[in-house]
């Protein structure tokens, strides 16, 4: 089969959707299809994300409309590529516009995975944008697709809510562990940490034991929650100077024991957090590019919390770092608004992480499993999520973590890649009807 697969962009700054392609084509292209992918490409988009070699790509730098991307030469391209079915990724865009016209052209199945854009909250955003697209043609796109991907049951039922009867097939995206390389980051052997794992050095930032790490990774984005998770951060250093000034005052200040156990003493300037030995036992690691200009206003925040130097801010990081980030950290935090899947949550598991996250991720089975918490969207129910995993026992926060590796071992490329050839197969005439479509 020849699958071309379409999206507005492959820089790693776009985030999910970009990365869920990247594996989505791997696992097509280990299956036996042919793959083409065809995109736009924009400065602000980051670098390009990996793609196998054996996928072929077709990038477009003669886009217009700013965040459109209307690029007549990629439907031209597409009309020529002789493929047998059309696979697009997200809505909104001139790409998306191409994927639906050119399906129907030629009378080609178009598989159209919506990537999280039908949910409430994304279509609130830009909502001025997305009402004339839709009344152009991505409503019409959406109802004539003859099947519609979801990567989650949560967002199967945004899809059903917002008043679309397709078939719909439910496959999340694949996704496969880290991949020893020799280009990882600098590790050094001076220590172990909580984990086990050796002190690793990402670029400018470290994650040094004894300190143990709370790791966010993903965009710098209002929709990630980030701010939220700034103030609850704040709110739990606050509550543990108080708790320690307290202590402090009734027995007399920490003894020296204490300050080996809990580390060496910080000079930083950066309020109660810097000037405490026993607040210096964990850190909150913020990885991802800073898309929306938010960085800015969250260090301001930190400062103003008295805790600016208690929370490290990487940027994007590569591959390698990415999962060096996870290797070093004790805990994986994702408090966003909404996610259809959320390729970083599962990564985090598969690297033995236990995982907060909030009720907008289709991750309400974490704590039913013992793998983690799903707690509202809000700066309290996260604040006491984080509270309550870093007061455990290391032990037990590790079993914890154990048992989201065994959560997320059914995430395979190789099933996600049978899966899509099913459904290619009966979208052509050419077998059953899948299990996974619904």
């Amino acid at each position: 089969m020849r699958i071309a697969h379409l999206i507005p962009y492959l820089g790693r700054a776009q985030g999910g959707p970009v990365f869920g392609l990247a594996s989505c084509v791997k696992a097509l292209a280990d299956a036996g299809c042919d793959v083409e992918v065809f995109t736009v490409r924009r400065p602000a988009d980051g670098e390009q994300v990996a793609i196998p070699p054996n996928v072929q790509v077709r990038v477009f730098d003669e886009s217009g409309w700013g965040s459109f991307r209307r690029c007549p030469a990629l439907g031209r391209a597409l009309s020529q590529a002789g493929c047998e079915v059309v696979h697009s990724h997200g809505l909104w865009t001139d790409v998306h516009r191409s994927a639906a016209a050119q399906a129907r052209k030629h009378g080609l199945p178009h598989l159209l995975a919506p990537c999280g854009m039908l949910m409430p909250g994304a279509l609130r955003h830009h909502w001025w944008k997305k009402v004339p697209v839709r009344l152009w043609f991505q409503g019409r796109a959406l109802r004539e697709a003859q099947c519609l991907h979801a990567k989650s049951e949560l967002e199967y039922e945004h899809i059903r809510r917002f008043g679309l009867r397709n078939s719909v097939a439910i496959i999340p995206n694949p996704v496969g562990g880290p991949v020893v390389s020799n280009q990882w980051p600098v590790i050094s052997d001076q220590g172990a940490g909580v984990r086990g794992q050796k002190s690793v050095v990402c670029g400018p930032w470290s994650v040094v034991p004894p300190r143990r790490t709370v790791l966010f990774l993903g965009r710098l984005h209002p929709v990630k929650g980030v701010a939220r998770l700034v103030e609850a951060w704040g709110e739990i250093q606050r509550e543990k100077a108080e708790s320690r000034k307290q202590k402090a005052e009734g027995r007399g200040q920490p003894s020296e024991v204490e300050g080996r156990l809990h580390g060496p003493r910080r000079t930083e300037v950066g309020g109660p957090w810097s000037r405490d030995p026993l607040s210096c036992n964990w850190q909150l690691v913020l990885a991802g590019p800073d898309e929306a200009g938010m960085r800015p206003g969250l260090e301001a925040a930190l400062r103003a919390r008295g805790c600016a130097d208690s929370v490290i801010f990487t940027g994007q990081l590569d591959e390698a770092q990415k999962w060096a980030a996870y290797e070093a950290a004790d805990l994986f935090v994702m408090p966003s608004d909404f996610e259809n899947f959320g390729n970083s949550i599962v990564e985090a598991m598969l690297s033995g992480l236990p995982v907060v996250t909030t009720t907008g991720t289709p991750w309400k089975e974490l704590p039913v499993k013992g793998a983690g918490w799903c707690v509202e969207p809000t700066v309290e129910a996260v604040r006491d999520a984080l509270g309550a995993a870093m007061a455990m026992a290391d032990g037990a926060r590790q079993e914890m973590g154990r048992r989201a590796a065994a959560l997320a071992a059914r995430f395979s490329p190789e099933q996600a890649g049978a899966d899509l050839v099913e459904v290619y197969q009966w979208l052509l005439g050419q077998g059953a009807r899948p299990g996974c479509v619904v």
